[in-house]
């Protein structure tokens, strides 16, 4: 999750600015979380493309650049925004550690999120609007973000994730089609099913502060937050 600067070739080029390439280390909006930014660089003259956007679809993930000028074959280096990646990293581990409490906790799973710059969004499950609990959960996540426990990934297969109910923080569940699914845990304390970016260890995170806490009717209490 670290790798920041890659060589690749343009496999093919659709509506002039978007990109296919043969490898990437751009990760595109997925499970709520924003896409990366970056640039991409011409070989051998060294004409410069803006990546504003980065999309998945199906298999293939797409670069949208900011002009058109490049060609199928090209050979390019791409650049991601990593201050940019870095936050959104830090953001996107926050929200597993408060999924993490909710659920521990309360039995609460998560249904939406949004993690942008400088803000993360939860939608929780609970059954009754308790603001007094919510700010209570958040406080524990920050004790838990003190301990700096470290993040590890691996993957195990849809067998052994339905052994462990547990696992499952989202209220959707994870879809019947994908067969090996990738775990990201945070150790000692929580693990669940992700394809995303993460720091390395919860002191990276920072502090969750609370920004706001919205009724959204039935069953549906949405947490804004921000990382001091």
């Amino acid at each position: 999750m670290t790798l920041q600067e890659f060589t690749a070739t343009v496999l093919s080029v659709n509506d002039e600015t978007r990109i296919i390439l043969n490898q990437t280390v751009f990760y595109p909006k997925s499970g709520g979380v924003e896409g990366d930014m970056g640039l991409i660089i011409r070989e051998p003259d060294g004409e410069i493309f803006t990546v504003i956007r980065t999309e998945k679809k199906g298999d293939e993930i797409i670069h949208i650049i900011d002009h058109p000028g490049l060609d199928p074959e090209d050979v390019v280096q791409g650049i991601i925004d990593w201050p940019r990646r870095y936050e959104l990293m830090r953001y996107h581990t926050a929200a597993h550690v408060l999924s993490g409490v909710f659920w521990n906790e309360g039995q609460v799973k998560v249904t939406g999120n949004d993690i942008s710059i400088g803000q993360g969004r939860i939608d929780f499950n609970f059954p009754d609007f308790q603001r007094d609990l919510i700010e209570k959960f958040v406080t524990q996540a920050n004790e838990i973000i003190k301990q700096d426990l470290q993040i590890i990934t691996y993957f195990i297969s849809r067998e052994e994730l339905e052994k462990d109910p547990s696992l499952i923080k989202l209220a959707m569940g994870i879809p019947k089609h994908i067969e090996t699914i990738r775990i990201v845990e945070i150790e000692g304390y929580d693990k669940q099913p992700d394809g995303g970016c993460h720091v390395s260890s919860l002191k990276a995170i920072g502090t969750v502060a609370i920004t706001k806490i919205k009724n959204k009717g039935k069953n549906n209490r949405r947490l804004y937050f921000e990382l001091m």
